[in-house]
């Protein structure tokens, strides 16, 4: 190795970890800002207490926001998966060429700024009377999953061999059935990931919902936003650890299952192999 490329390499490794730090430091300094000893928000810390903790829980106006948006994200993350899987499944089994254009529509809601949509849902949900309802939100940020569901599932697809469709419907099963019985288990880590990544873009959105939310669906974002222009607290930071505990907890439990279920399957094939090993 020269010394070029040596240099290039521990360059690399600087502007990797500099990044790295870029994203995570602000993470930790909210999480420890939320146990901050004083009642106002100060860096660095003036002490340590729970305080913040205490009074987040304590108060129902934070706890019924952070409960609405996990209903309402709940509802969107099982619409998006719904809609994406079977949308999935259907485009990676049609050769028609105008699907690039079904894609393009599917895809659409991540490439469009989040103002645009917010504004397009405002108009057609006020000209419905539908502002301030969950499930009108929902619904919305269903939308803004579907993206992500589709991608793993059709990602998962392109390793799914079409054949075993093929088998079960030779042996009687309807279409109905053979995706319930043979497809989707197999699409399970797929599903599940794009499960997680709809919910926590409905959990902690904020652009869309100062929009429809009204004053009837109010979201821990939207009262993490309305606290910030009139109450500058600890309180605040215990709302965002709130939002990166729940998120990055999801992300762990889908990365544990996935691995736990790799495992599982190489164990499966090391056993049949050894089995047919031993009957040969």
């Amino acid at each position: 190795m020269t010394g070029m490329e040596k240099a290039f390499r521990w360059g690399l490794r600087i502007l990797v970890w500099a990044i790295l730090a870029f994203l995570v430091i602000p993470i930790l300094i909210v999480i420890a800002e939320s146990f901050n000893g004083v009642n106002y928000l100060a860096f660095p810390l003036k002490g340590v207490s729970l305080n913040a903790y205490r009074k987040f829980f304590s108060d129902s106006s934070w706890v019924d926001a952070t409960l609405n948006s996990v209903r309402i994200a709940v509802v969107a993350a099982l619409i998006a998966t719904t809609i994406g899987t079977l949308a999935a499944w259907a485009l990676a089994r049609t050769k028609n060429r105008s699907k690039g254009i079904v894609y393009g529509i599917l895809y659409s809601p991540v490439i469009m700024p989040l103002i645009v949509l917010a504004i397009s849902y405002y108009a057609v949900f006020s000209r419905l009377q539908l502002i301030g309802e969950w499930v009108a939100v929902s619904v919305a940020y269903s939308v803004m999953g579907i993206p992500f569901v589709l991608v793993a599932v059709s990602s998962a697809l392109q390793h799914f061999d079409p054949e075993l469709e093929n088998a079960a419907r030779t042996l009687g099963a309807g279409p109905v059935r053979t995706l319930w019985k043979i497809t989707l288990p197999r699409l399970t880590s797929a599903i599940g990931a794009g499960a997680v990544f709809a919910f926590v873009t409905a959990f902690d959105e904020a652009v869309i919902i100062l929009f429809v939310a009204g004053s009837g669906s109010v979201t821990l974002p939207r009262k993490l936003w309305d606290s910030v222009r009139y109450d500058l607290d600890p309180t605040l930071a215990v709302a965002g650890t709130v939002l990166i505990v729940v998120s990055v907890g999801l992300f762990l439990l889908a990365e544990l299952y996935s691995a736990v279920r790799d495992r599982r399957r190489t164990r499966a094939l090391a056993a049949a192999t050894e089995l047919e090993g031993s009957d040969g």
